[in-house]
């Protein structure tokens, strides 16, 4: 979702990247504290958010008048695409909203326009990614490289 994000990125003025919403709506002010991010992502000014209803509503008015790119990452429930993004048809022509989620019954119920699934990586693949951020290269050093399938395979 994020690669392509960047590569449509160019054709929107306004956009935000909401990383990990399932594990941030428990923690702190949740909800409140995501609905500031989006607005400050996209207003480029900071957005004290006084409730989720007042955010909800905010966050219509901005999303009806602009076209946006907006990465949902992580979503797990309705409640937080309502509080998030709010109805579909209150979007504005040409926005992008990407939603990544584990439930792929919750995007149907929305009615999202595509669904694409991402099949589970290989060993191979597994190790390749974790040798990237672990090692900034493609493949571990044979002194690592046991140490890495061991991590990989865990």
């Amino acid at each position: 979702a994020k690669s392509i994000c960047n590569e449509i990125r160019h054709e929107f003025k306004y956009k935000s990247y909401l990383a990990n919403i399932r594990e941030a709506w428990g923690g702190g002010r949740g909800p409140v504290d995501l609905q500031e991010q989006l607005l400050s992502d996209i207003l480029k000014t900071k957005n004290k958010v006084h409730s989720t209803d007042w955010g909800k509503g905010k966050i219509k008015e901005m999303l009806c008048t602009k076209k946006v790119l907006v990465l949902l990452d992580d979503v797990s429930s309705v409640e937080q695409l309502n509080d998030l993004c709010g109805n579909r048809d209150a979007i504005g022509e040409g926005s992008v909203i990407i939603i990544t989620t584990r439930n792929v019954r919750l995007l149907r119920e929305i009615g999202v326009d595509c669904v694409h699934r991402v099949e589970k990586m290989n060993e191979l693949e597994s190790l390749e990614l974790f040798s990237w951020h672990a090692l900034r290269r493609a493949d571990p050093c044979r002194d690592l490289f046991e140490l890495s399938q061991e991590v990989v395979t865990y």
